[in-house]
């Protein structure tokens, strides 16, 4: 059976936008600074780090991981109106100064065996986040 895969490139500005709006929702402790960047370290690592400078310049960062910033990306794309396939098997990786979501279609295709999370989206939201990897199946 054929498998249809899409990549949604995200750049800085909108990883910044997505993380802290991600954050806001889920009640995140963050500092009184502006956020300055985020930095997607390796798959290897799974986080993303989002660095905050204070008007003394001094520095925080949070971390969140690949599967907490997928589920800021996906409700990102709900906010500027990006559709998104509801069963499907989504992976999160790092892309130059950006990241990568890659989508991958039909749902039961089995996905990457690198791939660091799997999310599963309902008419709910974001359902579950799994941190194990399947095997493709078939």
């Amino acid at each position: 059976m054929a498998t249809e895969t899409r990549t949604i490139i995200f750049d800085e500005a909108e990883l910044m936008q997505a993380a802290y709006a991600y954050c806001l929702r889920k009640g995140v402790d963050l500092p009184r600074a502006k956020l300055k960047r985020v930095l997607a370290e390796p798959e290897t690592t799974g986080v993303v780090r989002l660095m905050f400078e204070a008007q003394d310049a001094s520095q925080t960062e949070i971390a969140l991981s690949y599967s907490q910033m997928a589920a800021a990306l996906i409700m990102h794309c709900g906010v500027i109106g990006v559709p998104l396939p509801r069963f499907s098997r989504k992976r999160l990786t790092p892309a130059g100064e950006g990241m990568a979501l890659i989508i991958r279609l039909p749902e039961y295709a089995g996905e990457a065996e690198d791939a660091p999370a799997r999310i599963t989206t309902t008419t709910k939201g974001v359902e579950a986040l799994v941190t194990h990897v399947y095997a493709p199946t078939g």
